[in-house]
């Protein structure tokens, strides 16, 4: 009876830990379709450009979705709340695969947004509706160029091919964005 409770006890520890890890497997042979028994993959080394890159590129995203949720409610223009609509959408989307990657390369990205984002979250949020539009887009423009700047720079001088590869997939994203922005400013 004994041995059949630790049997037991046993069994749902085993089923809790794969639970706990995602029910991933941590061998990387049998995860890359390579034989059990043939030698794993060498893990990617970032460097620091990589690094910053991933971590610039999720606080970037972080206060673009914030900010864009809040044309959702508070610009008076329907074309910038539809490009709010649009910029949590896609930021979102783009900001996970920045997030699995970061976490596959076990990379630490921050959860928040930083204090300055906070406030100039505030100020824009308190701004009347039509000035909210005109700084929203000057501040939408001015994110997405910076991102823009920091992706090709990633793309030129970064060092692992898979965060190179996710800078290159990420710009096209971000060039379409800043041509929205751009059309709102002219607006």
């Amino acid at each position: 009876m004994r041995r059949s409770h630790l049997s037991l006890l046993l069994a749902t520890l085993a089923v809790t830990a794969s639970a706990g890890c995602g029910g991933a497997t941590t061998d990387t042979a049998a995860t890359d379709g390579a034989p059990a028994g043939a030698p794993a993959a060498a893990p990617v080394h970032l460097s620091g450009q990589d690094r910053t890159w991933l971590r610039t590129i999720h606080q970037g995203g972080i206060a673009d979705i914030h900010v864009a949720r809040l044309a959702q409610t508070h610009a008076k223009s329907a074309e910038v709340k539809a490009l709010g609509d649009t910029l949590v959408a896609e930021r979102a989307k783009l900001d996970e695969n920045l997030l699995s990657s970061a976490q596959q390369f076990g990379v630490d990205l921050p959860g928040t947004l930083t204090e300055a984002q906070s406030k100039q979250a505030e100020a824009l949020a308190q701004a009347s509706n039509a000035r909210f539009d005109r700084k929203f887009v000057a501040e939408m423009l001015k994110s997405h160029k910076d991102a823009i700047a920091a992706t090709r720079r990633q793309i030129t001088r970064g060092s692992a091919p898979e965060v190179v590869a996710l800078a290159k997939t990420t710009l096209p994203s971000l060039r379409s964005h800043l041509d929205l922005l751009r059309k709102a400013a002219r607006s």
